[in-house]
């Protein structure tokens, strides 16, 4: 079982809305504020871009504005592919002009989350994070402890995102154990796993690039994390090269 991902960033976004269903186009003249407009259309643009690529789908405008989100009674965007429901799970985020989607089976459950690594007050530690996840950040030097504070409130969002609760839920109610913190610096994913106290069980990735923390997870162990190539219909997704194995926690 794979996940895929992809990012795009604004200025992919093209300047015209031919990509856009006629109803979206009536839901986005309906947004006054231009950095809300901004991220609407980054978000929608990533996410055609991306079911496009994980159905083989040509990137063309009767196509992408075929491809519809429209929100569960959850909250939780769901795909549809004219008029009906796409065989996938979908899952967005967006920061600081990225945009970041992530895509699994219809009967997988997947959550992904872009935050920038910014401080975080000692309160906020107290009231959102399990004694845990507490005494990791405590134990981390100082230098690093924005990046580890950011890292773990994302896989809480990636995570209650599977959920379809979002932070409707106790962020405590999520207990996140990333891995590689005290390798070198660099760009490559990482695994990570949450457990809720429910008794649900998460595992996925997580990397940090440009000031951005990134998480995916899923409802069980994937198989492999890829890459979509935008654009490159008929040849499918390209992986990545990281496997169940080597991410496992």
């Amino acid at each position: 079982m794979d996940i895929c991902w992809l990012e795009q960033s604004e200025c992919d976004v093209p300047s015209g809305d031919w990509w856009l269903s006629e109803s979206e186009r009536g839901l986005l003249e309906s947004m006054r504020i231009p950095k809300r407009r901004a991220d609407w259309r980054l978000g929608r643009w990533t996410a055609k871009q991306g079911i496009s690529a994980y159905l083989s789908l040509p990137r063309i405008q009767r196509v992408l504005a075929a491809v519809e989100l429209r929100p569960a009674p959850s909250g939780s965007p769901e795909v549809f592919l004219h008029g009906r429901a796409a065989p996938l799970q979908l899952s967005l985020s967006h920061s600081r002009g990225v945009g970041l989607c992530a895509i699994a089976p219809a009967e997988t459950g997947v959550g992904c989350d872009l935050e920038t690594v910014e401080p975080r007050t000692p309160v906020f530690v107290a009231d959102y994070f399990t004694a845990q996840e507490q005494e990791l950040v405590a134990e981390t030097p100082v230098a690093e402890r924005d990046q580890v504070l950011t890292l773990l409130w994302s896989i809480k969002e990636s995570a209650l995102k599977v959920l379809r609760c979002g932070l409707r839920a106790d962020t405590r109610s999520v207990n996140t154990a990333p891995g590689g913190l005290l390798r070198p610096d660099g760009e490559d994913w990482r695994p990570v796993s949450a457990a809720h106290i429910g008794g649900m069980k998460f595992c996925g990735w997580w990397r940090v690039s440009r000031d951005l923390v990134r998480t995916i997870v899923a409802d069980r162990a994937p198989v492999r994390l890829i890459a979509l190539q935008p654009g490159a219909q008929g040849r499918g997704p390209v992986s990545q090269k990281v496997t169940d194995q080597e991410l496992r926690p």
